[in-house]
C-alpha cells in the first residue's frame, strides 16, 4: 500500500497513462457546463469522460491500494473561473451499505478518485484536505456534519495544499477531510472526481437523513441513488 495514503488518507500523486484525451475531455466539460447538475455522472453517456476511469495506471493505483470488484457510483466535474466560491470542507462518504449509520473510519470501503484535467493550484481554487482524517485523531470528534465552514481547531495544523498538474491524480478514502478554495486569478482549472465502492454495497432507500451519525449532526437534504447510474470499475 502507498504509505502516503495509509498515514495521511491520501495517495502520493501519480500520471495518468494515456493523456492524450484531456483537451477532448476539457471541451467537452466546457461544452456541457450548463448547469448545476450537467457534468454529474457524464461517465454514463460520454466516451472520452469514461475512458479516463480505465486509465491503465490508475486501475493500477486503485487495485494496488484498494483491491478489486470496485463499482464506480458517481462522477462529477469542477470546472472553476471568475466568481467560483470555496467549496467547503466535507467529506465524500454519503452513504455505508444500506440504511447503515455511516461508519466514518471504516476504511475497507468507500474510495475517491480526483483527477487534474488542467493545472490545479491556490489562485485557480486550489485544494486542501486535513491530513489524517480518514482515523481516529486525538481531540477532534468527527460528530459533525458532513460540510462545516470552519476548521476545526484541533486539526488546524493538518490542512495540507494538494497542487496537482494536468494529467495527475491521488486517490483517497472518502472519509478524508477536504475542500477547494474560492477561484481568485489565472486560467480556468477543471477536475474530475470519481466515487467508488465495493461490489454488494447497497444504495440507502432514498438517502441517508444523516449522513454522520452522531447526536449532533445536522441533516442534509435526501439524495436518491440510483442502481443505472453506477458501473464495474475494476
Amino acid at each position: 500500500m502507498d504509505p502516503h495514503l495509509k498515514e495521511e488518507g491520501l495517495s502520493a500523486t501519480y500520471q495518468l497513462a494515456d493523456q492524450s484525451t484531456l483537451d477532448e475531455a476539457c471541451d467537452v466539460v466546457t461544452e456541457l457546463n450548463a448547469g448545476p447538475r450537467a457534468l454529474k455522472d457524464r461517465h454514463l453517456d460520454v466516451p472520452v469522460i469514461r475512458n479516463l476511469f480505465f486509465d491503465r495506471k490508475l486501475q493500477s493505483v486503485v487495485a494496488e491500494n484498494f483491491g478489486a470488484d470496485l463499482f464506480l457510483w458517481r462522477s462529477n466535474f469542477f470546472a472553476k473561473g471568475d466568481g467560483y466560491p470555496q467549496i467547503s470542507w466535507h467529506h465524500d462518504r454519503h452513504f455505508e451499505d444500506g440504511d447503515a449509520p455511516i461508519d466514518i473510519y471504516n476504511i475497507d470501503n468507500h474510495f475517491s478518485i480526483l483527477i487534474a484535467l488542467k493545472d490545479i493550484h491556490r489562485d485557480t481554487g486550489g485544494i486542501e484536505y486535513i491530513k489524517g482524517t480518514h482515523q481516529l485523531v486525538p481531540g477532534f470528534d468527527r460528530d459533525l456534519p458532513r460540510h462545516i465552514v470552519d476548521t476545526p481547531e484541533a486539526v488546524k495544523d493538518r490542512v495540507t495544499p494538494l497542487p496537482l498538474k494536468r494529467g495527475e491524480f491521488v486517490v483517497f478514502y472518502s472519509s478524508l477531510l477536504h475542500r477547494s478554495l474560492a477561484f481568485a486569478e489565472g486560467e480556468p482549472r477543471i477536475s474530475m472526481v470519481g466515487r467508488l465502492a465495493r461490489q454488494g454495497t447497497r444504495f440507502p432507500e432514498v438517502g441517508v437523513r444523516n449522513p454522520v451519525g452522531g447526536a449532533q449532526a445536522e441533516a442534509e437534504p435526501l439524495a436518491k441513488y440510483e442502481e443505472s447510474r453506477k458501473i464495474p470499475f475494476n
